[in-house]
């Protein structure tokens, strides 16, 4: 059990290192002074957000992974598991990438591995009221909207002082970042289970 909640963990502060840094490429391109951290530094923080974990993380179930991890502007729908070319047919041309890569659009932010046809989506994330959840949640919705569509959270985290509600499932993690109990940021991540 250790070593799912450090995977949690892990996945954790991956995912919310790339929400937090990927607003804006010129955001990040003005911080200069940004701070490397070895793979060391991330187990050791890692291993202490795990211990400060009380209880087990629980595992939702999914039934149709493609369409619950779809993020819709009501013109374009971008899915955590459509193929990494489709969605980018869908999304368009950016100009903007931020410095750990992810692609910037108006309304979504795409995190990718892997090179040419071996590119896969790792995370999409939005900060945009516009978007919406396959549940109808979007940036503006309250905690009690949240915990109406999607019930109790897997397990609620801390980043910069706002709560983070942490809806885990075999395939993928959704994350919202709340702030004065409004979301801020919707992110879908690979993996966790």
């Amino acid at each position: 059990m250790k070593k799912r909640i450090v995977a949690v963990m892990l996945s954790m502060v991956v995912c919310f290192s790339i929400v937090g840094c990927s607003k804006s490429a010129s955001e990040n391109n003005n911080n200069e002074n940004a701070e490397v951290v070895s793979e060391d530094q991330v187990e050791d923080q890692v291993e202490d957000q795990a211990e400060d974990q009380t209880g087990e993380v629980e595992l939702k179930e999914s039934t149709d992974p493609k369409a619950e991890t779809t993020l819709s502007n009501g013109t374009i729908e971008v899915s955590l598991f459509d193929d990494a070319n489709e969605a980018f047919k869908k999304l368009g041309e950016s100009t903007e990438e931020d410095v750990f890569g992810n692609i910037i659009y108006d309304d979504f932010s795409v995190q990718c591995y892997g090179e040419g046809d071996e590119m896969e989506l790792s995370g999409i994330f939005t900060y945009s009221e516009n978007v919406k959840t396959s549940k109808g949640i979007s940036v503006g919705a309250s905690y009690d909207d949240v915990v109406a569509a999607y019930g109790e959270p897997s397990f609620e985290s801390e980043e910069d002082g706002n709560k983070v509600l942490n809806y885990t499932y075999t395939e993928y993690t959704l994350s919202f970042t709340m702030d004065n109990d409004k979301v801020a940021s919707i992110a879908f991540t690979v993996g966790l289970g």
